[in-house]
C-alpha cells in the first residue's frame, strides 16, 4: 500500500503553515527510522553468516533480544514486542515496508506530531503481538476441542484442514503491524486521501483501503491464508492506530491549509 510521491507532497504542503524548514523534521525521522531498519537487516545477514562458520554469537543475541517469540516473552524479555519491528526476513520484506512507510511517515508526523507518531508505531508494536498471543491461544483451544476454524466451508464446500504451528517456536519479525497502526490513523483523520495498492492502477480512498486490508486479515486469520504471514498482528496493529485516533487524536487541533 503506498501513495505516490507527489501526492505525499503535495498534501504535507496543504496541511503544514510553518516555513519550510518545519516540514522537513517529518523526511529527517523517516529516513533515520528507515535507515535503522536497513541497519537492523544488515546485521541479521551478518548474524547468518557467522552462524554458518558456526559462530553464533549474535545469531543467539539477535534471537533472543530482537526477535519476538512466546519463549521471549513468557523469559520476561519484554522489549522483544518493539525491537522486533525493527527487523525484518528478507530484502523483498524491508522494501514493501520501507516503502509504504515513506509515504505514510511524512503525512502522520506532520499533521499529528512527532510524539503521536511515535506512540503509533510503539503501541502498534506491542499491541499486534498480544492479539497475536491471543490468537494462538485461540486457534490452540479450537483445534484441542476438535473445531479448528472459525469457517468451515464457503459456498457449501468444505475447506481444507488448516496447518497446524507451534505457537511457542513462531518468530515475528517486521515493521508491518506498526505501519499499519500509523496508516489507520492518517485514514482516520484523512479517509478520502488516495493511495494506490499494488497492483491496482487507480487510487482508492484511504478508508477503502484500510477497511478492505482489515477484512481481508480476518477472513485470512480464520481460515489461515497466507499462513506465513502475521495476519492477528496486522489486526493488533490497525486497532491500535483507530483507537489511538479516536481517544486521543479526534478533538486535537490539526494544521489548516
Amino acid at each position: 500500500m503506498s501513495a505516490r510521491f507527489f501526492a505525499t507532497r503535495r498534501f504535507l504542503s496543504q496541511q503544514s503553515t510553518g516555513a519550510p524548514s518545519r516540514w522537513k523534521k517529518p523526511y529527517i525521522v523517516t529516513y533515520a527510522t528507515i535507515g535503522t531498519c536497513c541497519s537492523a537487516y544488515a546485521y541479521n545477514l551478518y548474524a547468518d553468516d557467522q552462524a554458518r562458520k558456526r559462530r553464533f554469537w549474535h545469531r543467539n543475541f539477535i534471537d533472543k533480544h530482537l526477535i519476538f517469540t512466546r519463549d521471549n516473552y513468557n523469559a520476561g524479555r519484554w522489549w522483544t514486542m518493539v525491537t522486533y519491528s525493527f527487523m525484518h526476513t528478507s530484502a523483498l520484506h524491508l522494501a514493501v515496508n520501507m516503502l509504504a512507510f515513506s509515504s505514510f511517515s511524512p503525512i502522520c508526523i506532520s499533521t499529528m506530531g512527532l510524539r503521536s507518531s511515535a506512540a503509533l508505531w510503539l503501541g502498534g508494536s506491542v499491541s499486534a503481538m498480544y492479539l497475536t498471543m491471543l490468537g494462538d491461544d485461540y486457534k490452540k483451544n479450537q483445534a484441542s476441542s476438535g473445531s479448528s476454524r472459525l469457517i468451515t466451508s464457503f459456498g457449501g464446500r468444505p475447506l481444507p484442514p488448516r496447518a497446524q504451528g507451534n505457537p511457542e517456536n513462531t518468530r515475528h519479525i517486521g515493521a508491518s503491524a506498526s505501519l499499519l497502526s500509523l496508516v489507520t490513523a492518517v485514514a482516520c483523520r484523512t479517509p478520502w486521501h488516495g493511495v494506490y495498492v499494488i497492483p491496482i492502477p487507480v487510487s482508492i480512498p484511504m478508508y477503502g483501503a484500510v477497511g478492505g486490508f482489515a477484512v481481508f486479515s480476518i477472513i485470512a486469520f480464520a481460515q489461515d491464508l497466507v499462513p506465513f504471514i502475521g495476519h492477528a498482528g496486522h489486526l493488533g496493529g490497525m486497532a491500535f492506530g483507530a483507537a489511538y485516533y479516536a481517544l486521543a487524536l479526534r478533538t486535537k487541533r490539526f494544521p489548516k491549509r
